[in-house]
């Protein structure tokens, strides 16, 4: 059989699969509550896997890999090391505390989670929006599967990128949001971790390469692809750069909308240590991927490619048909599991968040039956709305990324969480954080973030990363120095 052969067979597996698990999940009653966070019964382990995935999307197998063939072992240092260290410390930190939180006040979405916290109706309508900066995510997930099945299939990126969105929102709308995503994501993490193997081993048993001759031909096509910082890339030029600025963006990206309201899904305190132990080793797995960018460098002896273009060129160079075809299904996999999380996080915010408070609004004597009822209709109907958004951003960055559309999605999604950070952590830790506190310690994060960028102001201002670093240590700042200034009053 020929390498379309084997691609058509893996994704129509692949497709049979998530039918039957969204047939499995349609036979459930649906309600907002459980198109939201489930029916808090699910085992924590599938919660683990579910998040592992969520956090694990086409970024990291394809576009974040890329960069790290673009930049060298820096790259990898930075979002391979420091990075994850950060997710896992965040995680274990607060989790627990989000969890308690959650069961007290019956919240289904993180503004939900913030505005209950605060007593305040404003800080939920805020952070909602704020929220669907994580759109940015959105796109480069769905360019990162449309990347590699146009490569694949010799079909325009646009026309793949249809049928991808499509499927998307259409087995989300009928299988009723987390109770098909709990199956979906633990038949994906299957897949997805038989495939991180596979890249790891690629190197070695494809190529050849053994670690001391990867890093020797690594040095005699660049030195600073060997170098624990880069001074001619964008992203890794200096210490601060690789690792503070990674590691502070890894414990903040946990309050993205889709990673941290997974705690809501356990049944209680005690499931929390096997969700946190199974995310930590299947998450450290799958972020051992971005080494395959290492590989991609020696493999691909071409002229320098767009780093977006290095992996699927890769693997279509390097596997034989039938590798090939599973390496596509892992790379769907992770693409899918990560897209439909935010799905359902962005979809869910906008109704329970925004929708609810308009339709109380004017129609002050609805039923509570008849207004979940109606949340729900506008939670799917948003889905669809949220995949036309994407496809329009998706296109432009296939065709005019700057640099990767890994820097389009940094920028906006670290936006979200640097902003959502303090008012999360204050409202764990602190007993009775002012509103004007945590509001103003949000402000001076997202106008950090995006001032440096827009602005240019240091050298910096082109990495989200560092400018997402800068956020929390000014907003991190002004929180210890309005809560000593408290202290001094009292």
């Amino acid at each position: 059989m020929n390498t379309k052969t084997y691609l058509i067979a893996t994704i129509i597996f692949y497709l049979v699969g998530i039918i039957i698990l969204t047939y499995i999940s349609k036979r459930k009653k649906q309600t907002i509550e459980s198109f939201s966070i489930g029916t808090k019964t699910a085992n924590p382990i599938m919660v683990g896997l579910s998040l592992a995935v969520g956090m694990t999307s086409a970024a990291t197998f394809v576009i974040n890999p890329g960069l790290i063939y673009l930049y060298g072992l820096s790259g990898f240092l930075g979002y391979g090391i420091a990075a994850p260290l950060g997710i896992y410390i965040g995680l274990i930190l607060m989790s627990k505390k989000f969890l308690q939180v959650g069961e007290q006040t019956k919240v289904l979405t993180v503004p939900h989670w913030i505005g209950e916290r605060y007593g305040n109706k404003f800080f939920t309508i805020f952070y909602a929006l704020v929220s669907f900066l994580q759109i940015t995510f959105a796109v480069l997930i769905a360019v990162g599967i449309t990347i590699v099945l146009a490569k694949s299939f010799d079909v325009k990126p646009e026309y793949v990128l249809i049928v991808v969105l499509v499927f998307s929102v259409g087995y989300l709308m009928i299988g009723g949001g987390v109770n098909v995503l709990l199956l979906s994501n633990t038949f994906q993490a299957i897949i997805m971790i038989f495939t991180a193997i596979i890249f790891l081993v690629s190197g070695p048993i494809f190529l050849g390469l053994t670690p001391s001759y990867l890093f020797k031909r690594l040095s005699e096509i660049d030195s600073n692809l060997i170098s624990i910082t880069n001074p001619q890339s964008l992203l890794f030029r200096d210490l601060f750069e690789v690792f503070v600025a990674n590691f502070l963006v890894g414990i903040a990206i946990i309050c993205q909308p889709h990673i941290i309201s997974k705690a809501l899904y356990l049944k209680s305190e005690k499931d929390l240590n096997k969700y946190l132990l199974t995310v930590v080793i299947v998450g450290s797995l799958f972020f051992f991927v971005l080494f395959t960018g290492l590989f991609a460098r020696v493999g691909i002896e071409d002229t320098i490619l767009k780093p977006d273009q290095a992996i699927a060129v890769y693997i279509n160079k390097i596997f034989p048909p039938v590798i090939l075809a599973l390496i596509t299904l892992g790379i769907l996999s992770a693409g899918f599991s990560t897209l439909d999380n935010i799905f359902i996080a962005l979809s869910t915010i906008f109704s329970v968040n925004i929708a609810r408070e308009i339709i109380k609004k004017f129609k002050e004597d609805i039923s509570e039956e008849k207004l979940k009822r109606s949340l729900l209709l506008i939670t799917k109907l948003f889905l669809v709305i949220l995949g036309i958004i994407i496809y329009f951003f998706s296109v432009q960055q296939i065709y005019f990324p700057n640099l990767s559309v890994a820097l389009f999605a940094q920028n906006g999604v670290y936006g979200l969480f640097v902003t959502t950070f303090w008012p999360i952590f204050l409202g764990l830790f602190k007993k009775n954080p002012k509103p004007i506190l945590v509001f103003l310690s949000s402000l001076i994060a997202l106008l950090t973030h995006f001032g440096f960028h827009y602005f240019k102001i240091t050298i910096y201002h082109n990495n989200p990363g560092a400018t997402a670093a800068f956020a929390m240590i000014f907003s991190g700042a002004f929180v210890l120095i309005f809560s000593i200034i408290e202290r001094i009053r009292k």
